[in-house]
């Protein structure tokens, strides 16, 4: 990985998975994969024990958690010449202006949640990330975000 791509995460191929940090442990890595894998939008919920998870699904891309405002945004990159273009359209009204392509629901019993390679167990996992959703009850957006330089698959998560 680039050194400028420090903040952001990368699997070996699998999709990652978003789950409660709290049941975490309970998923069992290449065992949970062929349910994983069975995802066939961007974004979509399978449930291990009664508790959501999430799936990253289509290709694997390079991942990054940003908090903007009151909202989560899982940004995937597909392409971009730099990190400095991908945070100049950050810093601009980026989710404001995007047309959703996918609209999920999801529920959380805790709102402490952690992202990493389906491949794994979390314990195991090569890269994570932990994160605080804003709320347990989620709307998810995704967006596919595209100009002549970049382009990013942005899931915008909004909680109650």
């Amino acid at each position: 990985m680039r050194k400028d791509m420090d903040n952001w995460i990368v699997t070996e191929g699998s999709p990652f998975v978003i789950i409660e940090s709290t049941f975490a442990e309970q998923w069992e890595g290449a065992d949970n994969y062929n349910t994983v894998c069975s995802v066939q939008d961007y974004l979509g919920i399978i449930s291990m024990n009664n508790h959501t998870v999430l799936v990253l699904g289509d290709e694997p891309m390079a991942a990054r958690i940003v908090k903007k405002d009151s909202e989560v945004l899982i940004l995937r990159w597909k392409y971009a010449p730099s990190c400095e273009a991908v945070e100049d359209i950050l810093n601009g009204d980026m989710p404001v202006s995007l047309e959703p392509i996918e609209e999920i629901e999801a529920e959380f019993t805790t709102n402490e949640v952690v992202m990493f390679d389906s491949l794994y167990r979390v314990n195991e996992a090569p890269a994570k990330v932990s994160f605080t959703l804003p709320g347990k009850r989620c709307y998810i957006k995704t967006c596919n975000y595209k100009n002549e330089d970049v382009s990013l698959i942005v899931h915008i998560i909004q909680c109650s």
